[in-house]
């Protein structure tokens, strides 16, 4: 009884271990996605272009407004590499700038003629929703080609490595040529927030634009509620900018950031529509869905440090040291991630450390080493392939050299020198040859005494 007893509790275990292995693991709290209620959806790291969410991010979709995203770019991109540009520029509409925009469009009411500040635009175009500033930047831009210049935004596209969008005109107003995805207008996104002049205008609620030559002065309020902090359903204290946008065909759109630790974590939504809430508002999606996404980063993800320049990576021999005969090397350089909270940095990133002086062939590390000398190199590979870096690896301290080790080195240097060598042998062969003489010489000498000797003796 006692035996089947035990028998049919080992089988009892066994079975219950065979059940547990066929459940589900348990996953990291990260790693349990949102339900976005979006056409599209994604979330992206701004500095590493890592995707931290995703919902049908490559399909093709309208992005309608978010367009401006990339005029706005190229200006300011101008603006930084053209001498003698800046935001104040003036800028005169031309009779052409209207081409393309339609009777039902949203525009700013520029005239032919009227002459603006650079950055008075850039606000029309971004807050204002202003069609017709985005033509007025796009041929002052391109010497007044505006065909030139949506030319040079989809080959700026391609640059920021957007590989599904095609742009056919300034602003986004509807164009069955033109589409884009989530991803590529995410990576469009990370570009904008790199410039504090553009982030600046979208983060701006309200602006009272200065007259013109052939206008009162323009007041624009943001229609962008998730920096609203009267729309409590949609306002978010931490997100910034950047374009929102309504059409027809594109639903609401939303490109908008979030700032933490001096990095900025991107957000797109696609396709939203609007929903009834359970206090019964029609709430729209798009803000509703990226404070969702934000609120869920902000409890699951941080900035992990990497690649860290105070940590040691790896010891180098050193020859010749004066008190030491290894140096410390670290990172000359950082690399911080948004990253899940519980996710091992150990587990996920391989280091792939070349020590110059290790490697086949190479001459050994000698002293003196100076703090701060390279010494070799590290990149840094994740799960999926992805590999940052190269960082160079520098030493962390000053290694002086031996005195007593360098002459040491420099007489077994000349030693093995065949040169020397040869001129050794040869001093050893003449002093031989003069030892053999001076014996010889000698010798002689004696047996000549030896023998006068003799003969005066034998004269007696």
């Amino acid at each position: 009884m006692k035996r089947f007893f035990s028998s049919g509790l080992v089988a009892l275990l066994l079975a219950a271990v065979l059940i547990l292995q066929l459940l589900p693991m348990p996953v990291s709290a990260a790693a349990e996605q949102p339900e976005v209620d979006a056409g599209a959806a994604v979330l992206l790291d701004a500095e590493s272009g890592n995707l931290l969410f995703s919902k049908n991010a490559e399909a093709p979709a309208y992005i309608a407004g978010l367009t401006v995203m990339m005029t706005a770019l190229l200006a300011a991109e101008s603006v930084e590499s053209t001498a003698g540009l800046d935001y104040t520029a003036s800028v005169t509409a031309s009779g052409t700038f209207l081409t393309g925009i339609s009777a039902d469009a949203s525009v700013q009411n520029i005239q032919e003629g009227e002459v603006m500040p650079l950055r008075d635009l850039l606000y029309c175009a971004l807050i204002g929703a202003g069609s017709d500033a985005c033509n007025v930047i796009g041929e002052f831009l391109s010497g007044g080609s505006i065909s030139d210049f949506v030319d040079r935004m989809n080959r700026r596209a391609k640059e920021l490595g957007c590989k599904n969008t095609r742009f056919a005109n300034t602003h986004g107003l509807p164009d069955p040529s033109q589409r884009s995805t989530a991803h590529d207008t995410a990576l469009i996104a990370a570009a904008f927030v790199r410039h504090p002049e553009l982030m600046e205008i979208v983060n701006t609620t309200a602006a009272d634009l200065a007259a013109t030559n052939l206008s009162e002065s323009r007041h624009l309020k943001n229609p962008n509620l998730i920096l609203r902090s009267d729309y409590t359903r949609y306002y978010y204290s931490y997100a910034n900018g950047i374009k929102s946008s309504y059409t027809d065909e594109a639903g609401y759109c939303l490109a908008s950031a979030m700032k933490t630790d001096d990095s900025y974590v991107v957000s797109v939504v696609l396709g939203c529509a609007q929903r009834e809430s359970e206090e019964g508002f029609m709430d729209i999606q798009s803000y509703v869905q990226t404070k969702l996404l934000f609120q869920w980063f902000s409890q699951h993800y941080g900035l992990r440090d990497v690649v860290n320049p105070m940590a040691p990576v790896a010891e180098v021999p050193v020859s010749m040291g004066d008190g030491a005969d290894s140096v410390v090397v670290c990172a000359d350089g950082s690399l911080y991630l948004f990253l899940p909270n519980d996710l091992s940095i150990a587990e996920n990133f391989r280091r792939n450390i070349t020590i110059y002086s290790e490697a086949e062939d190479a001459e050994p590390l000698v002293a003196p080493v100076q703090q701060g000398q390279v010494l070799g190199e590290m990149t840094v590979t994740d799960k999926a392939g992805k590999t940052y870096g190269p960082f160079p690896l520098v030493a962390n301290t000053t290694v002086p050299v031996s005195r007593m080790s360098l002459l040491r080195s420099k007489l077994q240097k000349t030693f093995s020198n065949s040169v020397w060598k040869y001129s050794v042998i040869g001093l050893g062969v003449v002093l031989f040859l003069y030892l053999i003489f001076y014996l010889r010489y000698n010798i002689v000498r004696a047996r000549n005494r030896r023998r006068r000797r003799q003969e005066a003796r034998s004269g007696k």
